[in-house]
């Protein structure tokens, strides 16, 4: 973490100010400290600010995930091959880009459920600073990937309840991760707080009778759920291979049986077979996977004070909405 990020963070449970206690530095990155309140103390191991106990939590399948597949959906990964330009035109659509292009210049904008940071990668290309926030392991993915970039700042904490100061920076986004926590509105409210009078967030989730919404999904995802405390990710995985390496090549020269499987056993079909393992993976593991009419989505915003309300194009539960 880069000392100048310090002034950003408050306690996430009384929103008071921190202190920072540094213990080892390496010039103006902390690796090792601690950001203090009256009534909590919080670490830093290994350059990441720790708001989140050291234990498993309900996001433990995503940071398994993003370990073994670290930066496979990274822009600057997928150059020349068949995902090219998909994470970038994913990120300018849902955060409205298109329509409302602006440079960071220096500004600090919050990636809400990071991951191992790929969107991350595109708000720094638009001049941005950022602050990547992830209730997972995968923070230590994500701040291995960004070591080297002084204006990344990847964090611990909970969606519902963000270690950010009221009114502290400029733009939040969050792509594909409300859906996968027990309140999806209450992110929203965090969001507003946290975004200044004038900012803009953008909030994108799962839509109702999309293929996340599919009941075979649901009930292969509550299996797996199911036998993760004692085999781990293997029964999953071993699904998402499958699906990868036996469905999907017979679904692309369009074999009756590739219908038949894909019947009992979706699957998420890309054109490059390894992001199809990857978010095949990725839709059958979670501990929470909502889906949601576009309605709720506009109503999450509007209830909650966000003003110039509009959708973006990415599906039907995408929107964007400003500050006042």
């Amino acid at each position: 973490m880069h000392i100048s990020f310090a002034d950003y963070f408050s306690d996430p449970d009384s929103h008071e100010p921190l202190r920072l206690e540094i213990e080892r530095r390496e010039g103006d990155r902390v690796i090792d400290g601690a950001l203090v309140s009256a009534s909590a103390r919080y670490p830093i191991r290994n350059g990441v600010p720790r708001f989140v106990p050291p234990q498993p939590n309900y996001a433990q399948s995503f940071g398994w995930q993003w370990r073994r597949w670290p930066r496979l959906q990274f822009e600057s990964e997928n150059r020349g091959k068949p995902m090219e330009n998909h994470t970038r035109r994913m990120w300018e659509r849902i955060t409205g880009w298109e329509s409302h292009p602006s440079r960071g210049e220096g500004r600090v904008m919050v990636d809400v459920g990071c991951g191992p940071g790929r969107f991350v990668e595109i708000a720094r290309e638009k001049g941005y600073r950022v602050i990547g926030v992830d209730y997972s392991e995968v923070v230590d993915v994500a701040a291995e990937n960004f070591k080297s970039d002084p204006d990344v700042c990847i964090v611990q904490g909970d969606a519902l309840k963000l270690p950010l100061k009221t009114g502290g920076v400029e733009a939040v986004y969050t792509t594909g991760v409300l859906h996968h926590t027990p309140n999806p509105r209450r992110g929203v409210e965090e969001i507003h707080r946290v975004v200044a009078s004038g900012g803009w967030a953008s909030v994108n989730v799962y839509g109702k009778n999309s293929y996340y919404d599919n009941p075979k999904v649901q009930a292969w995802r509550r299996l797996f759920n199911w036998l993760w405390p004692t085999l781990g990710p293997r029964p999953a995985l071993a699904y998402a291979y499958f699906s990868a390496y036996v469905t999907r090549p017979l679904l692309r020269h369009v074999h009756p049986l590739g219908r038949v499987i894909r019947f009992f056993m979706p699957l998420c079909e890309l054109p490059d077979r390894e992001w199809t393992l990857l978010d095949t993976f990725d839709s059958v593991t979670p501990a929470y996977q909502s889906a949601h009419e576009s309605y709720e989505v506009f109503s999450w915003l509007k209830g909650v004070g966000f003003t110039d309300i509009e959708p973006t194009n990415w599906g039907f539960c995408a929107y964007r909405g400003v500050k006042r």
